[in-house]
C-alpha cells in the first residue's frame, strides 16, 4: 500500500507504527488543536487572496469548507494514522470536500512545520493568558482575606517550630507576594511566545511573496519570528510558559501543605468547608483534606512535564525534528491544563478557609515565640550586645522549661538570675517590662521597620498590593483585548471573501 500523503514513499506507515505512534499521538492533539487550525488556516487564505496568490472564488470556497469543519468538530473528521499527523488529516477532509485542485491550494507557501510551531504558540498563549487571569484572581482573594484577618495573632515557624509571633493576614500577604512575582513571569513568557512562525516555512522561508506581518496580526501575535530557523526549531518559549507555571504550582503547594498541616487535630488552627474534603471508607470519624493533597500534587505533574521537555531537547539539532518539537510537548498541555483548572480549586480554598483565631493565639503565647523580643529588650533597656542578649534569654527559657513554666510566669527574677549566671551581670527590668515584652500580640504591634505583621506595615503592604495589583490588571487587560481585536479583524476579513464578489464591489 502506496503513502498517502507522499508520491516519494512506496509504502504507508506501518500499522504498528501508526498505532503505537501516530495516531494516539493525533487523537490526543486533534481536538484542542481543530480551533487553532481554523483561525491559522482563514488568516493564511486572507493573506494570500491579498497579496494575490489565490483567487477569490477559491478563497471562498475553502473559507466556507473552514467554516463547515468548524462547526461540525472533530466528528466531522475520520482520522487516520497513516496521514502522519493533524494536519494532514485536515487537509485530506478538505480535499475530499472541494477536490484536489481548490483543495490541494489551502497549503500554499507554507510548512508543517512552521503551521504546528505557530499553532502550539496560539495554544500555549491561551494557557498563559488563562493563568495570568487566574493568578490575579488569586491574589485579589488573598489580599481580601489578608486584610480581614489581619489582626489575627497566630505563630510564625521557621524549621516547623515555633518562631516569632506573626497574624494569619500577614501571612496571606506573604503568599500574595510571591504570585505577584509568579505573575511577572507568566507575562514575561508570554510576551516570547506571542511571536508568529508562520511564514518561516520549514526553515528557510519560501519563494512566493508572502505577507508575514499581515498574518501575524490577524491571529493577534506582536510580530513574526525574526527568524525563519528559530521559528520553527525552538520550542523554548514553550518551556518557559512551563516553567512559569511551575512556579504558580509551587507557590499554591506551598500554601496547601500550610494548611494540610494547620487543619490537623494537632495544629487545629484552620478549618476547611466539607465540601472541599472526602471521608474514609472505613473510618466513619474521617475528613480527609484530599483537595489540598491534590494542590499539592499538582506540582510534580509539571516538574515531570518539564524534565521530559528539556530531555527531549537534549543534544537536538537546531532544526525541526518530532522528538524535540512534538515528543517536548507530550505531557505539556495535559500539565498546564491541569493547573488552569485547579485556579478555582484554589480560589474556593483561599476565600472558605477559616483559621481558628483563638487557637492561634492560644499557641502564639505557648511556646516561647516571644523570646527574641525579650532579647531586644535587654539590649535596649540595659546597652548589652545582643549575643550576651541571646544567650541570657536563651537561658531564661531553659529555666522556665526546667521548672515547667510557661511564659506568662517568667517574672524579672528569673531573667535576673539568667544574666547572672550568663554574664555577671544583674539587669533590672520591670514586671510590667517583661510582661509587654513576651505579649504576642505587642510583639506583633512593635514590629514596625517596614513589611512586618503590625498593623502599621500590613496597611503599607495591603496598599503596595492593591497597587500592583491593579498596574498588573491594567498591563494585561490590553493584551486580551488585543487578542479580541484581532479574532474581529479576522472574522471580518473572512465574511468580505465570503461575499460574492459583485455584492463587494457595488458597496
Amino acid at each position: 500500500m502506496e503513502s498517502k500523503v507522499s508520491g516519494l514513499l512506496h509504502e504507508a506507515l506501518s500499522s504498528e507504527a501508526q498505532t503505537a505512534i501516530f495516531l494516539p499521538w493525533i487523537e490526543q492533539s486533534f481536538g484542542p488543536s481543530l480551533p487553532l487550525l481554523t483561525q491559522i488556516n482563514q488568516a493564511h487564505i486572507v493573506m494570500l487572496c491579498d497579496v494575490g496568490l489565490m483567487e477569490r472564488e477559491t478563497a471562498a470556497s475553502l473559507l466556507a469548507v473552514i467554516d463547515e469543519l468548524a462547526t461540525a468538530g472533530p466528528t466531522a473528521f475520520t482520522l487516520d494514522g497513516s496521514l502522519e499527523d493533524v494536519y494532514f488529516n485536515y487537509e485530506a477532509q478538505v480535499i475530499r470536500l472541494l477536490g484536489p485542485d481548490i483543495g490541494g491550494r489551502l497549503h500554499t507557501a507554507r510548512s508543517r512545520n512552521d503551521l504546528q510551531s505557530t499553532l502550539d504558540r496560539m495554544r500555549a498563549r491561551d494557557v498563559a493568558l488563562s493563568l495570568i487571569d487566574g493568578n490575579l484572581t488569586l491574589r485579589r482573594s488573598l489580599i481580601n482575606q489578608a486584610e480581614k484577618y489581619a489582626d489575627c495573632v497566630m505563630p510564625g515557624y521557621t524549621h516547623l517550630q515555633h518562631a516569632q509571633p506573626i497574624t494569619y493576614g500577614f501571612y496571606l500577604s506573604g503568599v500574595e507576594s510571591g504570585l505577584q512575582r509568579d505573575f511577572q513571569r507568566l507575562l514575561g513568557a508570554y510576551r516570547r511566545l506571542n511571536e508568529c512562525p508562520l511564514g518561516a516555512g520549514a526553515m528557510a522561508g519560501t519563494t512566493f511573496p508572502i505577507d508575514r506581518h499581515a498574518v501575524s496580526a490577524l491571529l493577534g501575535f506582536a510580530s513574526p519570528v525574526a527568524h525563519a530557523l528559530d521559528a520553527v526549531a525552538s520550542k523554548d518559549p514553550l518551556l518557559e510558559l512551563l516553567c512559569a507555571a511551575l512556579f504558580v504550582a509551587t507557590t499554591v503547594g506551598r500554601l496547601a501543605q500550610d494548611f494540610y498541616l494547620m487543619s490537623t487535630f494537632e495544629f487545629a488552627t484552620l478549618a476547611l468547608p466539607d465540601s472541599l474534603a472526602i471521608t474514609s471508607s472505613i473510618m466513619p470519624q474521617k475528613k480527609n483534606q484530599a483537595v489540598l493533597e491534590f494542590l499539592k500534587g499538582r506540582q510534580s505533574h509539571l516538574l515531570g512535564a518539564l524534565v521530559t521537555g528539556f530531555a527531549s531537547f537534549r543534544a537536538a539539532p537546531y532544526a525541526h525534528a518530532l522528538d524535540s518539537n512534538a515528543d517536548s510537548l507530550h505531557w505539556l498541555w495535559q500539565a498546564v491544563d491541569e493547573l488552569v483548572d485547579t485556579i478555582p480549586v484554589v480560589d474556593q480554598v483561599i476565600n472558605r478557609a477559616i483559621p481558628n483565631s483563638k487557637r492561634m493565639a492560644e499557641l502564639a503565647g505557648a511556646n516561647f515565640s516571644t523570646a527574641t523580643d525579650l532579647a531586644d529588650l535587654l539590649v535596649q533597656q540595659n546597652g548589652i550586645s545582643f549575643k550576651e542578649a541571646h544567650h541570657i534569654t536563651g537561658r531564661v527559657v531553659r529555666f522556665a522549661m526546667d521548672l515547667g513554666l510557661g511564659v506568662a510566669d517568667i517574672a524579672p527574677d528569673l531573667v535576673s538570675r539568667a544574666a547572672q549566671e550568663t554574664t555577671g551581670r544583674t539587669l533590672s527590668l520591670s514586671c510590667e517590662e517583661v510582661v509587654q515584652a513576651l505579649d504576642p500580640r505587642a510583639a506583633v504591634e512593635r514590629r514596625r521597620s517596614g513589611g512586618g505583621p503590625s498593623t502599621h506595615d500590613m496597611q503599607a503592604l495591603l496598599a503596595q498590593s492593591e497597587l500592583q495589583l491593579s498596574a498588573d490588571l491594567a498591563e494585561h487587560n490590553p493584551i486580551r483585548s488585543s487578542i479580541e481585536r484581532a479574532r474581529y479583524q479576522l472574522r471580518t476579513r473572512v465574511a468580505e471573501l465570503q461575499q460574492p464578489a459583485t455584492a463587494s464591489m457595488s458597496n
